[in-house]
């Protein structure tokens, strides 16, 4: 059964944006296979998908997979196959009302980011691959879209190593993370939203429910330290 692993009251401490921690940037397939980050990000991925209560769904009408939280509140969304004809490619997705309970004035929200307010009441926060198209030469699942993904946009996928996280970024500033070893780690999985777009458009971080707002430690290209404001949902899978 899904556990939460913390109060969503509890700040956290420690928390990197994985893409500033990203190692590696080759994109062709002999890169991929010497791609140390890159692999381990897949297959820690896999085993995180093997601890889900229920597995990733299929969006027919998004072409997509669908990664939801234990509550249902917050998905992580990846395609199965590029399309110019969508806005993103992957991308996270959440409750717009928590936030429009704090102030959140829609009208203020960039035009991208309401694509799914209409019919599904959430906002969405992404990105479209750097380039490519998503090949397959077997069966279409949920690790086999994210392989692919992992070799179209490495730039995108990154590791922590305080908290022993890989992470793609989805936008500036925000990204779906996941333990590399989930039987040492309460932070299984972990949605992180830069708040600034949110805060912009109206929102009082101190109202927002079901999100934890926290200062956390990230590290620039150069190693550089510094901290930044971010909403989080962490969740223990175990």
């Amino acid at each position: 059964m899904f556990k939460k692993s913390l109060s969503h009251k509890v700040m956290l401490t420690v928390l990197s944006a994985a893409l500033l921690a990203a190692f590696g940037l080759g994109k062709s397939e002999a890169a991929f296979n010497t791609d140390i980050v890159g692999q381990t990000a897949v297959t820690s991925f896999s085993a995180m998908l093997d601890a889900l209560e229920f597995p990733p769904a299929a969006d027919d009408e998004m072409g997509a997979w669908v990664l939801s939280d234990p509550d249902g509140n917050a998905a992580f969304w990846w395609r199965k196959s590029a399309d110019d004809m969508q806005t993103y490619d992957t991308f996270v997705c959440f409750d717009a009302e928590p936030f429009i309970n704090a102030g959140l004035d829609i009208s203020k929200l960039p035009a991208e980011m309401k694509g799914m307010l209409d019919d599904r009441g959430k906002v969405m926060v992404g990105k479209k691959l750097s380039k490519g198209e998503l090949k397959y030469d077997g069966e279409i699942t949920p690790l086999s879209s994210f392989e692919q993904i992992v070799k179209l946009d490495r730039e995108s996928i990154g590791y922590h190593a305080a908290l022993d996280h890989y992470g793609i970024t989805v936008a500036d500033g925000s990204l779906f993370e996941w333990a590399k070893d989930m039987s040492k780690n309460d932070k299984d999985i972990v949605f992180v939203v830069d708040p600034k777009i949110l805060t912009d458009a109206g929102v009082d971080p101190a109202k927002v429910e079901g999100w934890t707002y926290a200062k956390v430690p990230l590290e620039d290209a150069r190693g550089r330290k510094f901290e930044a404001e971010k909403f989080l949902r962490p969740f223990d899978l175990k």
